[in-house]
């Protein structure tokens, strides 16, 4: 269960980080896509973080 929280923070860190970098730049997080705005970052990275954040606390009070 431990590993499992623990992919779980690194998952988190991992979209939070990319969303703030990308409202900084967006270019920098969706290099792979041919238009890229603040918008699709909310989408690809924002949307993602909130969920995993849920999952989260949702571990933390089941264990």
């Amino acid at each position: 269960m431990e590993t499992v929280a623990t992919g779980i923070d690194i998952l988190f860190f991992i979209a939070l980080l990319g969303t703030i970098l990308g409202l900084i730049r967006p270019v920098i997080v969706l290099w792979f896509m041919h238009r890229f705005n603040r918008l699709k970052v909310l989408k690809y990275y924002g949307i993602p973080a909130v969920f995993i954040f849920f999952i989260k606390l949702a571990l933390v009070h089941w264990a």
